[in-house]
């Protein structure tokens, strides 16, 4: 005891700042967390999904499909929750639990890899705006599969600069993160240009080189790369799989994102959407490097972009001079293949699309944060003021309390539906709420949790009783809504109309015994 008394009293002001900054990030990412987590059908989907495997033995081979694109991703994300809600079961919370300590673990490793690649100046500033981020706290209190995003882009980037400056091995490890990322969202292809272009550098700096030991160094690497390739395409084996079996359904999806005329910019060979591309990624780069930071301030943000382009300008002009100039090409050629991939996108990109290359915007701003402080009492100022609004913005905007409809009122709404389904009896749920989210996913999670399930997809014609879950409460007779379960419902007369207190209405539909069958069409 007395030993670690003594090595917590012999520690240094930066470590005694970084343990400070630890326990920040406990506590924003922990504090009242199953008061306050988003629970709604994405996240509803994602854990009856997950249940299945373990309590049906039902594995899967694919992950979430795509808001755009109908593509399918990776299960990767699922089999990350599996033994989490495992653990939690029947409530969801382990999953978020398990997000939530990851979001722990990359405010440490923004220090711990930020440090090698970009120097401990840098890296504590990073860290501490990192940490105390509204935007990046928010996707560290819920489960969704972007959300381990930023730490596996940090990685990536930390083994970019390791393969290069130390060890082709290293190759194997970007590979691996980047085979993560693509299963989290697509827009993280992008990370692959990036990968691709340090890749090659690598590749033609061993061919240039006149070192004794190039032979043996370009063996190394093709060695790397060839395991690298093997690690890849096995990591794509399930989604081949699936897409084999169903008609190349994930291929021709992608070919359609790509090339399709709504998609992207530049698909249609015109001149004047490249321009509007161009154009467009001003807003992209303010999007990424302060929306997400200090908020949608256009007039600041326009002129904060051109303060971070002046400064990384100065900053690249010094890089033969820079102890870690390696490290600032990485983070800003990330950044710049982000906002010109983005740019070219023809749909809204929202902070989750982005959230890996949150690392990025922290350590741009931290690396011209110290560049700033170096410059006299005018940067010394500058720097001072821009800490203070950014710290008063993200405290004011960042909520911790009880957000009023919790996890714990969708089980009571759940428990109360299924106290009123009769044993043996066919029932189906939907959801009249705003997030167009039909099908109820978080109330249906619940109720798969009873001994009451509601129907699976291919028996939803034969139900006997339709509870109608209205939240938003826009329509004063339900029976009217032009959802096709409640369209094709043969009785529409309520036989319950109930209220859950603080929550929704919620009407329900049986069946008489003489109601004639209708058929699903």
């Amino acid at each position: 005891m007395k030993q670690v008394i003594k090595k917590i009293a012999g520690l240094t002001k930066k470590q005694w700042f970084l343990v400070s900054l630890i326990v920040i990030a406990f506590f924003t990412r922990f504090y009242n967390l199953e008061d306050t987590v988003q629970f709604l059908g994405d996240q509803g989907r994602d854990a009856f999904l997950v249940s299945r495997i373990f309590t049906d033995a039902d594995p899967v081979f694919i992950g979430p499909v795509t808001s755009v694109g109908n593509m399918y991703l990776g299960p990767l994300y699922y089999y990350f929750m599996l033994p989490f809600l495992w653990l939690s079961y029947p409530s969801p919370m382990g999953p978020v639990y398990a997000v939530a300590g990851l979001g722990v673990l990359t405010v440490y490793l923004m220090y711990k890899l930020g440090r090698e690649m970009l120097g401990e100046k840098t890296a504590l500033v990073a860290t501490a705006l990192y940490t105390i981020c509204t935007t990046v706290i928010v996707y560290t209190r819920f489960s969704w599969n972007p959300n381990p995003a930023p730490l596996l882009s940090l990685i990536m980037m930390w083994a970019i600069y390791r393969a290069i400056k130390k060890n082709p091995w290293y190759w194997v490890v970007v590979t691996s993160m980047f085979a993560a990322l693509i299963q989290l969202h697509y827009i993280t292809l992008l990370s692959g240009v990036s990968f691709g272009l340090f890749w090659m550098y690598h590749l033609f700096s061993l061919l240039r080189s006149k070192s004794k030991k190039r032979n043996i160094q370009l063996r190394l690497f093709g060695l790397a790369t060839m395991v690298s390739a093997i690690l890849g395409v096995a990591s794509t084996i399930p989604l081949m799989l699936f897409d084999w079996k169903h008609d190349w359904l994930n291929v021709k999806a992608f070919e359609n994102l790509l090339f399709g005329e709504d998609n992207f910019k530049v698909a249609t060979h015109q001149g004047n959407r490249a321009l509007r591309a161009v154009k467009e990624s001003q807003g992209r780069a303010m999007h990424m490097l302060f929306e997400i930071t200090i908020g949608k301030i256009r007039n600041l943000n326009e002129f904060m972009l051109l303060v971070v382009l002046g400064g990384v300008g100065y900053v690249a002009s010094q890089w033969k001079k820079r102890e870690h100039a390696f490290g600032e090409v990485i983070i800003t050629v990330f950044m710049v293949v982000a906002v010109l991939g983005t740019a070219v996108y023809e749909h809204s990109v929202y902070d989750h699309y982005v959230a890996y290359i949150f690392p990025v915007t922290f350590f741009i701003i931290g690396m011209l944060l110290v560049e700033a402080w170096k410059k006299g009492i005018i940067g010394k100022v500058a720097a001072v003021g821009f800490v203070g609004y950014y710290t008063f913005f993200n405290l004011s905007t960042l909520q911790l309390g009880d957000t009023g409809w919790k996890l714990s009122d969708i089980k009571r709404t759940s428990d109360a539906i299924a106290e009123r389904v009769r044993p043996g009896e066919k029932y189906n749920i939907v959801l009249l709420s705003e997030t167009g989210d039909i099908d109820g996913q978080n109330y249906r999670y619940f109720l798969s949790t009873t001994e009451t399930s509601p129907v699976m997809t291919e028996e939803r014609g034969s139900v006997e009783t339709l509870f109608i879950i209205n939240e938003d409460r826009a329509l004063e007779k339900v029976t009217d809504s032009p959802v096709y379960e409640i369209v094709v419902f043969p009785d529409k007369e309520p036989k319950e109309v109930f209220e859950i207190p603080g929550g929704p209405e919620i009407t329900m539909l049986r069946k008489s015994n003489d109601t004639p069958e209708v058929p699903n069409e």
